[in-house]
């Protein structure tokens, strides 16, 4: 999580006859600006706007907004266009129980990985930065770390197929994510439970590895519930 703000303008590459990097672009874009929350929930995408802002063709916007709405980030209707997608409680909730059944799955593979030297090494200096870190004072860096150390758990576990199903999931719900850890409190007990669960892993524990990061993940969602009640 970088907390970076995207440049609004991508190249013509269309002009170029790149299209398929234009479109790349363009997802990616509109993409981090919904992450950022920068495009709230039902936040109109209008093609004409997007093209003229960003300098692609009419076809890459088109293209680009079909593949988020596939990752489950815009919402297409005929007649009517494209807008960010709404996410509803019970969207939620459902996110959240495959969330926490693939990440408490990676957990408990990297934990089996200790004995490896490299992937030991990786996981202590992990470690060892969580210790040193400041969380209640250091947003941006909590937010960077958080991010560092989901994906180093799910790089371990090394299955692929629940890795680009955790970045997909993740993508969906980030900007929920951030607005929970915007409270210095729940980032020095998300960080808490980061330390528990790097522990259980570098001790080559599994299945204490794959309990912690459940409940971790578990409780990360209840409070990512408050918000979207709270945002109605």
């Amino acid at each position: 999580m970088t907390g970076f703000v995207v440049e609004a303008r991508v190249d013509t590459l269309a002009a170029k006859g790149q299209n398929g990097s234009a479109v790349l672009q363009v997802a990616e874009v509109i993409r981090e600006r919904i992450k950022q929350g920068m495009l709230g929930p039902g936040h109109r995408l209008v093609e004409t706007d997007l093209t003229g802002e960003l300098g692609v063709s009419r076809g890459s916007v088109r293209e680009a907004l079909s593949r988020l709405a596939a990752e489950g980030l815009v919402t297409v209707e005929p007649y009517r266009g494209a807008m960010v997608r709404k996410m509803t409680r019970q969207d939620v909730e459902h996110l959240y129980q495959v969330r926490e059944v693939l990440e408490g799955l990676a957990a408990r593979l990297a934990a089996v990985r200790m004995g490896e030297p490299a992937a030991r090494k990786r996981v202590t200096a992990m470690l060892r930065a969580m210790e040193r870190s400041h969380p209640a004072e250091d947003r941006q860096g909590y937010l960077e770390e958080n991010t560092r150390f989901h994906q180093l758990i799910v790089e371990l576990g090394g299955n692929p197929l629940a890795a680009e199903t955790l970045r997909t999931l993740s993508t969906q719900i980030y900007r929920y994510m951030v607005r929970n850890l915007l409270d210095a409190q729940s980032r020095v007990r998300s960080c808490k439970q980061h330390i528990a669960v790097a522990n259980a892993v570098l001790a080559g524990d599994g299945p204490k590895a794959e309990r912690l990061m459940r409940r971790h993940v578990r409780a990360s969602g209840e409070e990512v519930l408050k918000i979207v009640d709270a945002l109605g």
